[in-house]
């Protein structure tokens, strides 16, 4: 547990952080957002979503196996070919064949040259050669196929640093801070180039984007998180779990996208719904949780977790006899405990049913007979 709250207050931290330093750029100030954007950089992985953080959280609250199954990507390039010519290109790099890697991804740009991941990769080798002229000319190409290619972008901006061209790197940064604002490493990247800009006496205006408030938590993102809670809802349980004070309400509200996906490919799955409804009652919407708990024990009217949550709901609403009748629903399901027969007594006492309480405080007893609060409640109806 505390490697999740270390985990996702680090990740509201750095967002903080690169707010923060977004502030600064565009107040001129590149050394004060350099320093705020580094500071960004120690608590979070590059590009890194609060759904991606919370499933990195599995780690700590699963089974890393299957964190590794449901965070590894499948996407491909838009030509099989191309991916497997780039594949294969990146094969004969690592053994030492550059001439071939090199002029493998040549053949490929003859036989598709609309193909911007084979500049970029081709551009890549090129720098790796240190042939930075014409892997210029690449990252340029990539880009200009696909305006969205950041990488081909922050690659390009990197030729223009070596060649101790910051204004020109800067333009390019800007382009890339634009498409992936809470990039952590593009706008460190942008800083050191707008002060390097500065420093050459070049007029530098930068207008660097602010990330949103949740980061990317992009529908790819949410999706993985929501196919790992439904392989196993009780995941959910390790963030419930945490003291509300101590978590970002966003959190919440980024689980509650979460299993709303996941109850879209599943929608009689009991375990979800009453996660749904647990997060709820988190955000302070009561009635929705109910709602949520009530189609949990819908499709499974023995679900005595969400039996206990709607007694606990309609207690706070102010439905006693609602809240009763669930909470006995629970016990006949087999949820004999403690704290559920102490609620129960509240119930009773509350609704003058003063024998009924004393039985239920005693029954609580019974099973936990250092249960104080259930003791002291029996007392005060032997007055």
């Amino acid at each position: 547990m505390t490697h999740i709250m270390r985990r996702l207050q680090g990740h509201f931290q750095a967002m903080n952080d690169v707010r923060r330093g977004v502030c600064l750029l565009n107040a001129g100030r590149y050394g004060d957002a350099l320093v705020a954007f580094s500071r960004a950089s120690i608590h979070r992985a590059d590009d890194e979503s609060l759904a991606a953080c919370l499933a990195a959280c599995y780690y700590a609250a699963g089974d890393a196996n299957a964190a590794v199954r449901r965070l590894t990507d499948n996407a491909g390039s838009r030509n099989i070919r191309s991916a497997t010519r780039i594949r294969r290109a990146i094969a004969l790099w690592s053994a030492g064949r550059t001439a071939e890697a090199i002029d493998g991804l040549r053949g490929g740009i003859a036989a598709d040259p609309e193909c911007a991941e084979m500049h970029f990769q081709l551009g890549t080798l090129l720098t790796e050669s240190n042939e930075l002229q014409e892997a210029e000319l690449r990252y340029a190409q990539a880009h200009n196929i696909d305006r969205k290619h950041t990488d081909a972008l922050v690659a390009h901006a990197m030729c223009c640093a070596v060649r101790n061209a910051p204004a020109e790197a800067l333009a390019y940064l800007q382009q890339a801070q634009k498409e992936r604002p809470d990039n952590v490493r593009i706008a460190v990247l942008l800083a050191q180039a707008a002060k390097a800009a500065k420093h050459q006496g070049h007029a530098v205006k930068v207008r660097a984007a602010m990330p949103a408030s949740t980061g990317r938590d992009d529908h790819h993102g949410i999706d993985r998180l929501s196919r790992i809670i439904e392989d196993d809802p009780d995941f959910v349980n390790a963030f419930l779990s945490i003291p509300k004070q101590e978590v970002d309400p966003q959190v919440y509200r980024v689980l509650l996208s979460t299993i709303s996906i996941a109850l879209e490919r599943q929608p009689v799955h009991a375990e979800l719904h009453y996660h749904c409804g647990r997060v709820l009652e988190k955000l302070g919407r009561d009635d929705e949780a109910i709602d949520a708990n009530e189609r949990a024990v819908g499709i499974d009217p023995k679900m005595t977790r969400a039996l206990i949550e709607l007694g606990k709901l309609y207690g706070k609403t102010d439905r006693k006899a609602d809240a009763t009748t669930r909470l006995e629903r629970a016990v006949a399901a087999g949820a004999e405990y403690a704290d559920v027969y102490y609620l129960l007594g509240n119930l009773y006492r509350d609704q003058g049913q003063v024998g009924r309480a004393r039985t239920a405080y005693r029954k609580a007893l019974t099973i936990n007979s250092r249960y104080l609060d259930a003791r002291q409640a029996l007392e005060a109806l032997t007055i």
